[in-house]
This record gives structure tokens, C-alpha cells and sequence, in this order.
């Protein structure tokens, strides 16, 4: 995947394959993370929190880290059979994100999505 986005994006973005909760970037570089439909992906809370933890320090003061996924509830857990499925309800991950050091959390849950947004103080 990691090559078909740098034959398509390559020469707009810079596309890296690698561990989220370790990617060896720069800390306070970029302007914002974000991370959509993989975070039910990351098999325990602990890496998890790394994930987090990474995205805050790679971030600028000020800068957000945004995204979005699903909601814990069977339709989602059904379309993971065989799959990890570790989803966060949405209260756990506003509280999991300040724990990270983040601010101005927003979090819009809607039926079986949710959405994020939270600030490097």
C-alpha cells in the first residue's frame, strides 16, 4: 500500500511505512497527525497510548492531531471477525488523549463513527 500511495502522492507527500508508536520522526515537526479507520487495529490500550503519545510529540505546540473511526457495538465487532478489533468508546478516548498531554479534545460520536480533534498545548 505503502508504494501504490508514493506512485500516486509521492511527488505531493511523503509517504512512510512504519510503526506508529515508534516512527523515529523528528519531535515538535509537523503540523498535524492524523489517523483514520485503523485505531480498533492497534491490538492493546498500551500501544494504543504509544500511538498517541507518538502523534503528540511528533506535533508542533498548537498543532492538532485529528481522526476518525468506529464505534465498540456488534455490527462493527462482526465486521472483524478474524480480525483484531480493539475499539475505544468514544468517553475512554477523550480521556485517553488528555492522559497523552492533549487539549481542546473534541470528540463527535454518531451512531457507529466517531471523530476527533485535540490540541498540542
Amino acid at each position: 500500500m505503502a508504494d501504490r500511495l508514493n506512485d500516486r502522492y509521492g511527488d505531493r507527500a511523503r509517504i512512510i511505512h512504519g510503526d506508529g508508536t515508534n516512527t523515529g520522526l523528528p519531535a515538535d515537526h509537523f503540523t498535524s497527525v492524523v489517523c483514520f479507520t485503523m485505531l480498533h487495529h492497534v491490538p492493546s490500550a498500551a500501544l494504543q497510548d504509544q500511538l498517541f503519545g507518538e502523534a503528540f510529540r511528533v506535533l508542533q505546540p498548537g498543532c492538532a492531531f485529528a481522526g476518525g473511526d468506529g464505534v465498540p457495538g456488534l455490527s462493527f465487532r462482526l465486521k472483524h471477525i478474524a480480525d483484531t478489533y480493539n475499539p475505544i468508546p468514544p468517553t475512554d478516548l477523550a480521556k485517553r488523549l488528555r492522559k497523552a498531554g492533549f487539549t481542546d479534545v473534541f470528540i463527535d460520536a454518531n451512531g457507529a463513527r466517531q471523530r476527533w480533534r485535540a490540541t498540542k498545548p
